[in-house]
């Protein structure tokens, strides 16, 4: 009866943490459209494997695009070889690997540490702040932080092992290998050198290195070798050096991998976050569970006597701390934490079911302290739509922003060119935001001062539904700031076999309008960045413009579209050079140039 009792919850807690999914990833995948630069360069590499039929080299706009991987683009291509060219087809898979990652944290801290606390880290890990937001573009770290979600649980399993038995099983060995092979056709080096360095730093923390004796690295490493170099050598073989081109070992080796760490890539079209904030975001993006590591750092504290024997805890600190290092050293995006998330998830979680189990009266201060925390944000958000006047009807929001283009190159520079009257075009969910914030933290504290801890962490889940409900809602209003779409759109209205479209300036300028109208785009003065690389090889096609160029194409015969992202600029190349406008969105203008 009681394994039947088990059962029951344990399939009750997994439909519960696979409905959170429905309601924040999958539901997300369907708008807005494709964000200009990474979102679309990434989707449209996926794209474009399809139709070249070439799985081995990335192509972005018919030119080489070697900075990356595969192993995110082959998942990005299948859903799209299955559901056809749909967006949402090619976002699909990086939603369900937040699922099965959502599935791994549960299992894992079930394992680890009882049922409650794995189904805790499972909430915490579905409605948490930064898994969300980093895959409202395609970027693949969340597919990392599973792979070392994986490794974390497969290295402490080895060392059980070890001590039951006196050697690593053998499919042990081999599933560590084939997790640090995906790793490695996910995100490069890194795939490699956090399983490992996790693994030697945990055993040298607990001072039995000497286990690396017994942990099978025949068998690891002939795996390894069979899985991970196949691409790596293809990879090779086709992108030999060729015009100014040296090749793609120099390139995704030595630049995009090394020198990238060094900060010494070429292109560097990148900036550093400070590294205080760095390491401060990680616990924001677990928000709003972040709050409860508070109360587990106490309880570490307590027991930092029992660290040498090693345990689960030591692992997921040591975790942690080993990502935050690693890229404390090197260039720093605001994202590189989310592969640590998992760690503390689970040592969230921990700390919820201890603190339910013994009834801890301090934990209510948590719950209270996040409810002040929540309705001071809620405060700020009424009076910004209060305040905010609201925008005059057919008002473009670009109208109302202060552009800071030095920062963004950073993933949320963006933000930096809001003013109050930009506010009023946010007013519907800004209010929805300042609700779920009040309702998500004070129901919970409500249900926390009755004792039913339980009921209060299902009800933060459910209320952050709402807290990430609105923040899509948000980036779906300021989509025509980021993306293209709308514009793709109008090209095809006016589409001819004959016309060129021509982005002024670099490729990431209005890149979503290649994936959108599935045909090539032209730049003018913007061989740089992102392109710049496979454009030095021989075989490139024709796709940069100069000036001179560019005013011959425009004064042809064949129609030309000309999208640029600057009001005077248009303006200037109409008095001089004619042409008429036929869209515009988001601050960026088409051109075209025949009446």
């Amino acid at each position: 009866m009681q394994v039947q009792q088990r059962s029951s919850l344990r399939t009750g807690h997994i439909a519960f943490l696979a409905i959170l999914w429905f309601l924040t990833q999958f539901a997300g995948i369907f708008g807005p459209p494709l964000l200009d630069d990474v979102d679309s360069i990434h989707t449209e590499a996926a794209r474009e494997m399809i139709t070249r039929h070439d799985y081995v080299t990335l192509y972005v706009d018919g030119i080489r695009y070697l900075d990356k991987p595969p192993l995110p683009y082959w998942l990005a291509a299948a859903g799209a070889h299955v559901f056809g060219m749909h967006d949402w087809a090619f976002r699909l898979p990086l939603a369900l690997s937040v699922l099965v990652l959502i599935l791994y944290v549960y299992s894992f801290g079930t394992r680890l540490f009882g049922e409650r606390s794995g189904f805790y880290a499972g909430l915490a890990m579905a409605t948490c702040i930064g898994p969300y937001i980093f895959t409202r573009f395609f970027i693949p770290d969340v597919m990392v932080a599973l792979w070392m979600t994986m490794c974390a649980d497969l290295i402490l399993r080895m060392v059980d092992s070890i001590r039951a038995e006196g050697r690593v099983k053998t499919w042990h060995a081999v599933v560590f290998a084939l997790v640090c092979t995906a790793g490695m056709l996910t995100k490069g080096l890194i795939g490699i050198v956090f399983p490992l360095g996790l693994l030697v730093l945990y055993l040298l923390v607990i001072g039995e290195l000497k286990m690396l004796l017994k942990m099978r690295a025949g068998i690891f490493t002939a795996v390894f070798l069979v899985t991970m170099l196949p691409w790596h050598i293809l990879a090779w073989r086709q992108n030999a050096p060729s015009g100014g081109a040296k090749g793609w070992f120099w390139f995704y080796i030595v630049n995009d991998q090394i020198n990238r760490y060094l900060n010494r890539r070429i292109p560097r079209d990148y900036d550093k976050v400070p590294l205080l904030t760095f390491w401060a975001l990680l616990v924001v993006w677990l928000m709003p569970w972040g709050v409860f590591l508070f109360g587990a750092a106490r309880r570490w504290w307590q027991r930092r006597a029992a660290w040498r024997s090693g345990g689960p805890t030591v692992m997921l600190l040591l975790w942690a701390v080993m990502i935050l290092l690693f890229f404390s050293f090197s260039t720093r995006q605001e994202y590189y934490t989310l592969p640590a998330v998992p760690a503390l998830a689970l040592l969230a979680g921990r700390y919820l079911a201890d603190a339910e189990s013994r009834e801890s009266k301090r934990s209510r201060w948590f719950y209270a302290a996040l409810f002040s925390v929540a309705a001071i944000a809620a405060v700020v958000c009424i009076a910004l739509a209060v305040v905010a006047k609201a925008p005059a009807p057919g008002a473009d929001l670009f109208e109302a922003l202060q552009q800071h283009p030095d920062d963004y190159r950073l993933s949320f520079g963006h933000l930096f060119d809001f003013t109050t009257n930009a506010f009023g075009f946010f007013r519907v969910p800004l209010i929805t935001m300042a609700s779920s914030l009040l309702l998500a933290t004070g129901v919970p504290l409500f249900l926390k001062l009755r004792g039913k801890s339980f009921a209060a962490n299902v009800v933060l889940a459910l209320g952050m539904c709402g807290v990430l409900g609105s923040v899509h809602e948000g980036l779906r209003i300021f989509y025509p700031i980021l993306g293209s779409e709308p514009l793709a759109r109008v090209i095809q209205q006016h589409w001819d076999p004959a016309a060129r479209i021509v982005i002024d300036g670099e490729y990431s300028n209005g890149d979503s309008i290649n994936f959108y109208t599935g045909q090539p785009v032209y730049m003018l003065n913007g061989r740089v960045n992102n392109l710049w690389y496979g454009s030095l090889y021989a075989d490139a096609p024709h796709r940069f413009e100069d000036d001179a160029s560019f005013l011959a194409l425009w004064n042809g015969s064949a129609p030309v579209f000309f999208v640029t992202h600057d009001a005077k600029r248009t303006q200037q190349w109409q008095a001089a050079h004619g042409g008429r406008l036929i869209g515009s969105s988001g601050g960026k203008y088409v051109l075209l140039n025949r009446s």
